[in-house]
């Protein structure tokens, strides 16, 4: 159990720590001005303007850390591949959620960021989960 847990924080600690240095490399690569994100008008139209390479590479960050971070998870605790991956899977939805919540996005993004991170962990603890051995 005491695994687990520390599975579930390690790859929830290496998926935010992922996200958070994949969107600095996409604020590097496509850099914006300044703006309040409390002024939701200003940051919609900011966002109006965002090149759409830009938004994909948010969603790629999205589905790129929580592939990560399940990763790192299921090879510390490979048993509970299933229960890893969901739970980082969900964790990472919701944590797009609230992002979407916050900020104003394109209803696209905000469909596609939300069905993406659970499919993409649930593969990515798949691949890792133990096989029988061939005996």
């Amino acid at each position: 159990m005491l695994r687990t847990v520390f599975a579930f924080l390690l790859g929830s600690v290496t998926m935010v720590a992922s996200v958070a240095l994949l969107q600095m490399l996409g604020h590097w690569i496509w850099p914006q001005s300044a703006i309040d994100a409390g002024d939701r008008a200003a940051f919609a139209a900011q966002m109006a303007s965002v090149p759409l390479a830009a938004k994909l590479w948010v969603l790629v960050a999205y589905a790129t850390a929580v592939e990560v971070g399940t990763i790192i998870a299921v090879l510390v605790q490979r048993r509970r591949w299933r229960g890893l991956a969901m739970a980082l899977g969900l964790l990472m939805t919701a944590l797009c959620a609230l992002n979407f919540a916050m900020l104003p996005h394109p209803w696209w993004m905000v469909v596609v960021g939300l069905l993406l991170p659970l499919p993409v962990a649930m593969m990515a603890g798949w691949w890792l989960r133990p096989r029988p051995s061939a005996a």
